[in-house]
């Protein structure tokens, strides 16, 4: 099932150079819409900080990327680089700050996480402006009925077909209590 949030992430880099910040609950689907992200773009990478090569690559530092991806390359559009769970790392403010103003011009940052990088709430080294954030949340009857961002997302309540509850429960029976 296509989330409401890929048109979001699509959009964002469409319009904005800043990064996109994706955070929520864990089993949220947040890398997954990360991965799927990668389809609307003609390069792209993925890091996972968990991922002991991809922790070695970071830790050399922002220039890493050079060695995968050069940015004297004549390209259309800008790459797509991924983050995954970089908020582990301990000065991951610091880095992505290096990284993003390095880089803002040549690649299109996509980062996941826990609600740790909701850096409004902590102190430190501020990425104000250079970042928009995304909450994901749990899937929704809502988010089925309505897969279109552009409409309006706050609806009065209505009644819905009992096949298409009966569908939800089955697909998502945590989110009913099953």
């Amino acid at each position: 099932m296509r989330r409401i949030y890929l048109s979001i992430i699509i959009k964002h880099f469409k319009e904005y150079e800043q990064m996109l910040f994706l955070i929520g609950p864990r089993q949220v689907g947040k890398t997954t819409l990360a991965q799927l992200s990668r389809d609307f773009f003609k390069e792209s990478e993925y890091f996972n900080w968990d991922n002991v090569k991809d922790r070695t690559l970071i830790l050399r530092g922002q220039n890493f990327i050079d060695d995968i991806l050069s940015i004297n390359k004549l390209r259309n559009e800008k790459p797509l680089i991924i983050f995954d769970e970089i908020h582990k790392y301990k000065d991951w403010k610091n880095w992505l700050k290096g990284f993003f103003d390095t880089y803002k011009s040549y690649f299109h940052i996509l980062v996941t996480g826990s609600a740790r990088l909701d850096i409004y709430q902590s102190g430190g080294d501020s990425l104000m402006g250079r970042y928009f954030l995304c909450r994901i949340h749990p899937i929704s009857v809502g988010e089925i009925l309505h897969k279109d961002p552009n409409e309006n997302l706050i609806h009065s309540p209505k009644e819905i077909k009992n096949e298409d509850f009966n569908l939800f429960r089955v697909l998502f029976p945590a989110a009913c209590g099953v």
